[in-house]
Protein backbone atom coordinates (compact mmCIF):
# COMPACT_ATOMS: atom_id res chain seq x y z
CA UNK A 1 0.00 0.00 0.00
CA UNK A 2 1.29 3.68 -0.59
CA UNK A 3 0.50 6.67 2.20
CA UNK A 4 0.72 9.39 -0.16
CA UNK A 5 -0.73 11.73 2.40
CA UNK A 6 -2.59 14.89 2.80
CA UNK A 7 -0.70 18.21 2.10
CA UNK A 8 -3.24 18.95 -1.05
CA UNK A 9 -3.04 21.50 -3.40
CA UNK A 10 -5.85 23.89 -4.45
CA UNK A 11 -6.04 27.00 -6.70
CA UNK A 12 -8.14 29.95 -7.26
CA UNK A 13 -7.60 31.86 -10.35
CA UNK A 14 -8.98 35.00 -11.01
CA UNK A 15 -11.80 33.98 -13.30
CA UNK A 16 -13.46 31.67 -10.93
CA UNK A 17 -16.93 31.58 -9.27
CA UNK A 18 -15.64 32.83 -5.84
CA UNK A 19 -18.78 31.51 -4.11
CA UNK A 20 -18.14 27.87 -5.78
CA UNK A 21 -14.86 27.99 -4.51
CA UNK A 22 -15.16 28.83 -0.84
CA UNK A 23 -17.89 26.24 -0.46
CA UNK A 24 -15.29 23.67 -2.11
CA UNK A 25 -12.64 24.99 0.09
CA UNK A 26 -14.17 25.57 3.23
CA UNK A 27 -15.94 21.91 3.13
CA UNK A 28 -12.73 20.16 1.73
CA UNK A 29 -10.58 21.68 4.29
CA UNK A 30 -12.64 22.29 7.66
CA UNK A 31 -14.93 19.33 6.65
CA UNK A 32 -13.96 16.59 9.34
CA UNK A 33 -12.07 18.61 11.49
CA UNK A 34 -8.98 18.68 8.75
CA UNK A 35 -8.90 14.90 9.21
CA UNK A 36 -8.82 13.76 5.47
CA UNK A 37 -6.00 12.58 3.45
CA UNK A 38 -7.50 15.06 0.65
CA UNK A 39 -8.14 17.63 2.84
CA UNK A 40 -7.49 20.96 0.62
CA UNK A 41 -5.09 22.14 3.26
CA UNK A 42 -2.52 24.47 1.12
CA UNK A 43 -3.76 27.21 -0.94
CA UNK A 44 -2.80 29.31 -3.48
CA UNK A 45 -5.09 32.93 -4.91
CA UNK A 46 -4.17 34.46 -7.78
CA UNK A 47 -2.96 37.95 -6.59
CA UNK A 48 -5.24 40.10 -8.68
CA UNK A 49 -8.16 38.48 -5.97
CA UNK A 50 -5.94 37.43 -3.26
CA UNK A 51 -6.91 40.02 -0.36
CA UNK A 52 -10.75 40.27 -1.26
CA UNK A 53 -11.55 36.76 -1.63
CA UNK A 54 -9.28 35.72 1.69
CA UNK A 55 -11.38 38.21 3.29
CA UNK A 56 -14.54 36.42 2.80
CA UNK A 57 -12.53 33.03 3.21
CA UNK A 58 -12.16 34.22 6.86
CA UNK A 59 -15.87 35.09 7.37
CA UNK A 60 -16.84 32.06 5.94
CA UNK A 61 -14.40 30.21 8.20
CA UNK A 62 -15.03 32.60 11.20
CA UNK A 63 -18.75 31.76 11.42
CA UNK A 64 -17.96 27.30 11.38
CA UNK A 65 -19.99 25.85 14.50
CA UNK A 66 -17.67 23.76 16.80
CA UNK A 67 -19.33 21.47 19.11
CA UNK A 68 -20.15 17.66 20.02
CA UNK A 69 -20.50 15.91 16.40
CA UNK A 70 -24.17 14.54 17.75
CA UNK A 71 -25.63 17.93 18.14
CA UNK A 72 -27.37 18.82 14.80
CA UNK A 73 -25.77 22.02 14.57
CA UNK A 74 -22.54 21.51 14.52
CA UNK A 75 -20.28 22.53 11.87
CA UNK A 76 -16.95 20.81 13.14
CA UNK A 77 -16.15 18.46 15.27
CA UNK A 78 -12.74 17.70 17.70
CA UNK A 79 -9.47 16.30 16.89
CA UNK A 80 -8.96 12.57 17.47
CA UNK A 81 -6.28 13.21 19.88
CA UNK A 82 -4.15 15.35 22.26
CA UNK A 83 -1.02 14.71 20.16
CA UNK A 84 -2.51 15.45 17.22
CA UNK A 85 -3.59 18.92 18.87
CA UNK A 86 0.39 19.75 19.36
CA UNK A 87 1.46 18.90 16.31
CA UNK A 88 -0.88 21.05 15.20
CA UNK A 89 0.16 23.81 17.96
CA UNK A 90 3.95 23.22 17.36
CA UNK A 91 4.10 23.60 12.88
CA UNK A 92 1.60 26.86 13.78
CA UNK A 93 4.16 28.16 16.03
CA UNK A 94 7.22 27.55 13.89
CA UNK A 95 5.23 28.99 10.90
CA UNK A 96 4.57 32.38 12.63
CA UNK A 97 7.59 32.14 13.94
CA UNK A 98 9.00 32.33 10.47
CA UNK A 99 6.67 34.94 8.69
CA UNK A 100 3.50 33.41 8.60
CA UNK A 101 0.52 35.50 9.55
CA UNK A 102 -2.48 33.26 11.61
CA UNK A 103 -5.98 34.79 11.82
CA UNK A 104 -7.28 34.59 15.27
CA UNK A 105 -9.68 32.07 16.18
CA UNK A 106 -10.46 30.78 19.93
CA UNK A 107 -9.53 27.30 21.01
CA UNK A 108 -11.03 24.99 24.00
CA UNK A 109 -9.85 21.15 24.94
CA UNK A 110 -9.67 19.03 21.74
CA UNK A 111 -11.60 21.18 19.48
CA UNK A 112 -9.30 22.79 17.32
CA UNK A 113 -10.96 25.75 15.52
CA UNK A 114 -10.64 26.81 11.60
CA UNK A 115 -7.24 28.50 11.09
CA UNK A 116 -6.00 30.67 8.02
CA UNK A 117 -2.32 30.94 8.23
CA UNK A 118 -0.74 33.32 4.95
CA UNK A 119 2.37 32.48 3.99
CA UNK A 120 5.33 34.26 1.97
CA UNK A 121 6.36 30.85 0.81
CA UNK A 122 4.95 27.12 0.81
CA UNK A 123 8.22 25.89 2.49
CA UNK A 124 7.04 27.17 6.00
CA UNK A 125 5.93 24.70 8.60
CA UNK A 126 2.06 24.19 8.09
CA UNK A 127 2.02 24.82 4.26
CA UNK A 128 5.18 22.21 3.83
CA UNK A 129 3.86 19.19 6.84
CA UNK A 130 0.68 17.35 7.02
CA UNK A 131 -1.34 18.19 9.79
CA UNK A 132 -4.32 15.99 9.81
CA UNK A 133 -6.10 19.62 11.20
CA UNK A 134 -8.47 22.45 10.24
CA UNK A 135 -5.08 24.62 8.81
CA UNK A 136 -5.23 26.24 6.00
CA UNK A 137 -2.05 27.57 4.41
CA UNK A 138 -2.67 30.61 1.97
CA UNK A 139 -0.08 31.90 -0.22
CA UNK A 140 -0.13 34.36 -3.54
CA UNK A 141 0.48 33.85 -6.98
CA UNK A 142 0.31 35.46 -10.70
CA UNK A 143 0.54 33.25 -13.26
CA UNK A 144 -0.68 29.56 -14.31
CA UNK A 145 2.86 28.30 -14.63
CA UNK A 146 4.23 29.69 -11.27
CA UNK A 147 1.06 27.89 -9.65
CA UNK A 148 1.72 24.44 -11.35
CA UNK A 149 5.07 24.25 -9.92
CA UNK A 150 4.47 25.33 -6.91
CA UNK A 151 1.80 22.78 -6.30
CA UNK A 152 3.73 20.01 -7.70
CA UNK A 153 6.62 21.24 -5.30
CA UNK A 154 6.01 18.69 -2.31
CA UNK A 155 6.60 15.21 -1.09
CA UNK A 156 2.84 14.56 -1.26
CA UNK A 157 0.69 14.05 -4.09
CA UNK A 158 -3.21 12.81 -2.93
CA UNK A 159 -5.17 15.22 -4.95
CA UNK A 160 -5.50 18.46 -5.99
CA UNK A 161 -7.88 21.23 -7.33
CA UNK A 162 -8.19 23.56 -9.05
CA UNK A 163 -11.33 27.04 -9.49
CA UNK A 164 -11.47 28.39 -12.76
CA UNK A 165 -14.06 29.22 -15.53
CA UNK A 166 -11.06 28.85 -18.52
CA UNK A 167 -10.94 24.64 -18.19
Amino acid sequence: SLELGGKSPVAVFEDADQENAINGITAGIFGASGQSCIAGSRLYIQNSIYDKFLDKLSNRANKIKIGVPMNPETEMGPISNFKQLEIIEKNIKLTVEQGGKRHSFSNKGYYFPPTIIECENHNLPTAENELFGPVLSVMKFNTEDEVIKKMNDNQYGLSSGIYTSDL
